[in-house]
């Protein structure tokens, strides 16, 4: 396979659905804490194998349905595999986009103000007006800075955690009698579920995919990718337990206890940087959702200018939510919203879905 044919069927997926859900779910740190970490060390390792195996299964599923189906535009995907009730799904994405965005907001304010004094609007500014130019230039250039900017990331994770094992006794397997067994697993499972909601709005991502055997291995890698910050940010969030529970923004702990100089401003950077793929990267997907639509009731699709607004809207909504706190934005927004994706896009996608993959069903 040609190299670049290599990178568009199993690194460009696995980097952009990576990207995304780093930032609501590995920027700030605070998911991992609350799903992974506070099950202790052991615990959390069993929460992060539950995420693993969801991720790698929900995902192989995903790309195989679509390039069984030709469905790479979450509208048509979702309209296959859920039929007249696939609207539901769309609710419920809106909600948990406009979280996502609140959340990431949330925790770059949060260290704008703590660790370099800059105002929260002034961070809501060049957010809006970045995000603004991104979509504006469409899909090509999001692809590439999605690849791009999770390179960057876990080079960055791995340095902070590699320094964080040698100067702190982390002994991930203590305490494995008190292992809270099913909690940890609902736990794990709830994260992977919420995360993998977002799959659908990436399947842009996944056009290049076209057997089955291929929409495996780039599931796999995938979800792979997916779940490895969670690993390494458990891994350094170890040396600080319990404590760290307690933490709005763990990772920012974490960089300030590393020693390594400009740390702080590393972070910063690259927390800039994944608030805004991780809004580009989804907003992308709901842009191509409207322009599927137009083209089909108008014979016209959407024109940069108005991709930039649509994307807009929803980010000015998301930095509203984001002054509700960031704890509870957590705690409580994500936990009711992976119930409603288990019941309206795993389960079927699981069942349904992989019922007609293997009778090679045509309709809904």
């Amino acid at each position: 396979m040609h190299w670049r044919r290599f990178c568009a069927v199993y690194i460009i997926p696995a980097a952009i659905f990576q990207s995304v859900i780093i930032g609501g779910g590995y920027g700030t740190g605070r998911e991992i804490v609350e799903y992974v970490t506070r099950f202790g060390p052991a615990g959390g390792l069993l929460a992060i194998a539950v995420i693993a195996c969801l991720f790698v299964l929900v995902l192989s599923a995903s790309f195989a349905f679509a390039a069984r189906f030709k469905v790479f535009n979450y509208r048509d995907f979702l309209k296959e595999l859920l039929g007249p009730i696939w609207i539901i799904y769309e609710v419920l994405f809106v909600l948990l986009l406009v979280l996502v965005l609140a959340i990431v907001t949330s925790a770059t304010t949060t260290l704008a103000e703590t660790a370099f004094d800059i105002g929260i609007y002034q961070v809501w500014l060049f957010l809006s007006v970045a995000i603004l130019g991104f979509t504006y230039f469409g899909r090509s250039i999001v692809k590439f800075a999605l690849t791009i900017w999770t390179l960057l990331l876990m080079g960055f994770l791995v340095t902070l955690i590699v320094s964080m094992v040698s100067v702190k006794d982390i002994l991930l397997l203590s305490n494995i009698g008190t292992i809270d067994w099913l909690g940890a697993s609902i736990s794990g499972m709830r994260f992977a579920i919420y995360n993998s909601a977002l799959i659908p709005v990436l399947m842009y991502a996944a056009s290049e995919i076209e057997t089955t055997d291929q929409a495996v291995k780039s599931g796999v890698i995938a979800g792979l990718f997916g779940v490895l910050p969670a690993l390494l940010l458990h891994v350094g969030f170890v040396g600080f337990y319990p404590e760290i529970n307690q933490l709005p923004v763990p990772t920012y702990h974490l960089v300030e206890q590393s020693g390594i100089r400009f740390a702080v401003h590393i972070y910063f950077f690259i927390l800039i940087g994944t608030i805004l793929l991780t809004a580009v990267g989804v907003l992308q997907g709901v842009n191509d959702r409207i322009d599927s639509w137009l083209k089909e009731v108008r014979n016209f699709g959407l024109s940069n200018r108005a991709r930039s607004f649509s994307s807009l809207g929803i980010t000015i909504a998301s930095l509203l939510l984001s002054q509700f706190g960031l704890i509870n934005l957590i705690a409580k927004g994500y936990g009711a919203l992976s119930w409603g994706f288990m019941v309206i896009f795993t389960l079927p996608l699981l069942t349904i879905g992989l019922k007609r993959l293997i009778t090679k069903e045509q309709k809904v």
